[in-house]
Parts: structure tokens; C-alpha cells; sequence
């Protein structure tokens, strides 16, 4: 979800494992454009998706499009990855009932658990034996990312891995996130809300890898770029936690004499439980506002709602709590209540991974070999999933923001939820109906007040929006 989720989860997991597309006959709903390289790629634009043509392509038969994932289902965190799959199907279900895509209905026919430490394995499984067109991922470690990359295949899926970054097959749910100290994940919405909720002393705490100890360096490095603007500094980092750690007593102590007010983490769930049980025990723990770029699951707030009561979340999609809903929102919103399905964060994540792939479908044209639909899909300057993400320009936007100043994306953009009686209501998102908090991204180091932002209309500019 966000790059603070990975820090999280990847610290732990460190710790304990070391073309052209063809159109209708007769019409004119196809749009072609010259790519740098000199490749001329034809994008359908049409709204009929029914033409049945054979299709060379792994995992496609006249009448199916099969497809693979790979999930860490088993993994030492407790994370519900695996029910990515479920989002999957459930997108597959709504599609096939209006008849599916090219004449073809889609199946979820391969799924892979990686085990959390065999992503390349299980990768290298999928490639040779499963015969699939393409594959969605939702693990911890993307070991197997190179392999995808050189065979070419289409790939979509949950984004807390610095692997997304750089192949034009590869199509995560929100765009390459920034995995160095040189920019910030969260950028300036946590000294933003620092300043929102009247905090003057921040803590910032994480593991002692290198994921989780950047992620603290580069929070740190906003904080204090912005502390004249919010009236805030940093009064307690440390970054020598280990994972599995259960007695934070010392580090609450010193957040305790310091007098810190606000604390942000860059811990997994079970992490930031053992630090707010052990603020409740020193007293402090209605004394700080406690920021979970990690927390976005519902069971564990519920079970544990006391200790998080007030804490604000990061999410890194479009949290399901944000109403009025936007049309893409409810309509997985309203499956998942008709059909049993959880609404949780990976049931999102691999709805809207396959919301993507069948939009690249449909943008391949009938004859959507591997090449046609990534260079098809390539040509998208503004993809937000119907609102549920900010806009990604493939154009432009697999690079590593790390690296790429230039491509950074103009949207710097979160939305997040408060914990109240064991639930998460919305928060900091217009009163709803414009639930994504932006800054100018092209603008890192200008101090700016943010707008209130929808995605689910059509493309604008952050200039149609700043005064």
C-alpha cells in the first residue's frame, strides 16, 4: 500500500528469513501514437469489447483468458495476502457477467503462494508450467521481479516492493513508491498533519534495516525542513528496534521525558501494539497522537480499539470509510456486501489490480498479444482506477522516483482515517467527497496548504486546481 507498509512488513521479513492493436472492421475506434523508440502503437477507443479473434498469447483460448498470481499467503506477520485473490475473482465475476473480454471470460486459474521466501521459485513455477497470460502479485519479497521483467508478461498488483519500479510490463495499483532517503513516502502530509493536530514534539521510531531505518531518515528530513512552518522538530528518533521486539520501555521513557506529543512509526501492526501498550503503561498514551502509516485492518483495530483510539492511519488506496463513495468505490463496495466478500485492504488491492488489467485489455484491442497491450496501456497519461488511486502517466511513471526527480508524479497525494471505538472513519478528505489530500509533487520543497482532491472524474492538472 505504501512504502511505510513495506518498511513494516519487509523489515520483519528481512529479519527473519535473511505492436499494433486491431479495431473493429469499418470503424474508427482506434487512436495511434509514435513512441519515442520510433514504435507505432495503436490503442482501441472504442466501447464494444466483444470482437473474438485468435489471440497468440500464453493462457488464452477462444473462449478463456487465464491468468496467475503469486501471494506470501504464509508469511510471519499474520498479513492476509492471499486474499488478493479474492479480489480477483470477485472483479472477474462482475466482468464475466456481462459477458466477459474479447469474447472471452476471464479465470483466476493458477494461485501461488511464495511462502513469503520463495517468490523466485514460485515465479520461475508460473512461467514454465502454468501457461498464463498474466500475473498479479501480493508478497513480501519480489524476488522473482527480474524474471517477470525479461519474459515480458503483463504484471499487476499490491505495491510495497522497490521491484515495481523500472520494467514497462509491470503495472502496480499505485505508482513506483520512493525507496531512498532523498524523498519521503508520505511526503508533506505528516508534517502537515503534525501541524493540524497542534503537536510540537515528534518521535519517529523503526527497525534497525535498512527499509524501515530510511523510511524514519526521510520522515525526519520533512519534519525538519518544515519544522519553522508547523512549529514543530524532532525530539526522539531511533532506529535500533529489532524485529519481534516486545519491551519498548526505554524508548517510551525517553518519548516520556522529552515530552513528545506526536509519534509516527515505520513498525508492522504487531510492532506498533507493543508500543502503545507500553505508552498506556507509562501514562502517555492520551498524551500522543499516535500515526500508523501501517494500520489499515480492520479486525486488528476492532480487537484492539482502546490502545488505538485517535491514532490516524495512512492509506495508501482509497480507504473504503470516505463517503459519499465514488462510483468505483461502491461498486465494490456493493459486490463485496451481496457476495460475502471481505472488505479489507487486499480484496481492494486485487480488485483494482484487475480493474487495470482488463482497462489494458480492453486498451490492447482484440488482438491483445503480450507486446500490444503493454505498449497500449503504455500510452496512459492518467490512470486512477475510477478514484481509487491517484493518477499514474505510464508514460512516464514506472521510473524510480528515487532516482527520476523528473518523474515524479504531480499528485503527492494520501488519504487517511481516524481510529474511533474500534473503527476507522475518514479524515482530512473534504467531508468525503474529496478524499485524496494533495501537494504539488513537482514542488517538493515549497511549504504549500494542500487541496482536497477527487480522481473518479476525468484528467485535470494540480494548476486547474492551486489558487
Amino acid at each position: 500500500m505504501s512504502r511505510h507498509r513495506a518498511t513494516g512488513a519487509l523489515a520483519a521479513i528481512a529479519l527473519v528469513i535473511i505492436s499494433s492493436a486491431c479495431a473493429n472492421a469499418g470503424s474508427n475506434n482506434a487512436t495511434s501514437t509514435t513512441t519515442a523508440a520510433g514504435r507505432t502503437v495503436t490503442t482501441f477507443a472504442g466501447d464494444n469489447f466483444t470482437k473474438n479473434i485468435p489471440v497468440t498469447a500464453p493462457g488464452v483460448t477462444a473462449t478463456e483468458i487465464h491468468v496467475g498470481s503469486i501471494t506470501s499467503k504464509t508469511n510471519p506477520l499474520g498479513a492476509d495476502n492471499g486474499l488478493l485473490n479474492d479480489g480477483i475473482k470477485a472483479y472477474f465475476d462482475v466482468v464475466n457477467a456481462k459477458g466477459g473480454v474479447w469474447g472471452r471470460t476471464l479465470k483466476l486459474t493458477s494461485e501461488r503462494d511464495d511462502q513469503t521466501g520463495n517468490n523466485l521459485t514460485e515465479t520461475e513455477a508460473l512461467l514454465g508450467r502454468d501457461n498464463v497470460y498474466s500475473v498479479f502479485e501480493a508478497v513480501e519479497l519480489f524476488t522473482g521481479a527480474k524474471k517477470l521483467a525479461a519474459a515480458g508478461i503483463p504484471t499487476f498488483g499490491w505495491n510495497i516492493n522497490a521491484e515495481w519500479a523500472g520494467p514497462e510490463n509491470f503495472f502496480p495499483n499505485v505508482r513506483p513508491i520512493c525507496w531512498s532517503t532523498q524523498c519521503s513516502a508520505i511526503g508533506r502530509a505528516l508534517p502537515w498533519i503534525v501541524q493540524q493536530v497542534g503537536a510540537h514534539k515528534v518521535a519517529l521510531i523503526g527497525y534497525s534495516v535498512p527499509q524501515s531505518a530510511d523510511s524514519v531518515t526521510s520522515d525526519a528530513n520533512e519534519i525538519k525542513k518544515f519544522a519553522r512552518d508547523i512549529g514543530a522538530q524532532v525530539a526522539y528518533s531511533d532506529t535500533s528496534l529489532a524485529f519481534g521486539q516486545t519491551d519498548f520501555s526505554a524508548q517510551v521513557a525517553q518519548m516520556k521525558a522529552k515530552g513528545v506529543d506526536f509519534l509516527a512509526t515505520s513498525l508492522d501492526f504487531n510492532g506498533d501494539y507493543a508500543v502503545a501498550r507500553e505508552m498506556e503503561r507509562q501514562g502517555i498514551l492520551n498524551q500522543v497522537t499516535f500515526f500508523h502509516p501501517n494500520m489499515y485492518d480492520r479486525a486488528f483495530v476492532k480487537k484492539n480499539a482502546a490502545l488505538f483510539e485517535g491514532g490516524i492511519v495512512l492509506v495508501g488506496i482509497l480507504a473504503a470509510e470516505h463517503t459519499p463513495a465514488p462510483p468505483a468505490l461502491q461498486e465494490y463496495l456493493d459486490y463485496a456486501r451481496t457476495h460475502g466478500l471481505q472488505i479489507t485492504e487486499l480484496t481492494e488491492q486485487g480488485w483494482m489490480a484487475a480493474r487495470q488489467f482488463v482497462d489494458a485489455l480492453h486498451a490492447a484491442g482484440p488482438n491483445f498479444t503480450w507486446a500490444n497491450l503493454v505498449d497500449a496501456w503504455n500510452q496512459q497519461k492518467w490512470y486512477s482506477n475510477g478514484g481509487l488511486a491517484p493518477p499514474i502517466d505510464w508514460t512516464d511513471e514506472h521510473n524510480d522516483p528515487s532516482t527520476n526527480v523528473s518523474s515524479r508524479s504531480p499528485f503527492e497525494c494520501q488519504n487517511f482515517v481516524r481510529i474511533h471505538n474500534g473503527a476507522f472513519v475518514g479524515v482530512y478528505d473534504g467531508g468525503g467527497a474529496k478524499p485524496w489530500l494533495c501537494f504539488n509533487g513537482k514542488k517538493p520543497d515549497e511549504w504549500e496548504k494542500p487541496v482536497n482532491l477527487s480522481f473518479a472524474g476525468k484528467p485535470f492538472t494540480m494548476a486547474d486546481v492551486q489558487g
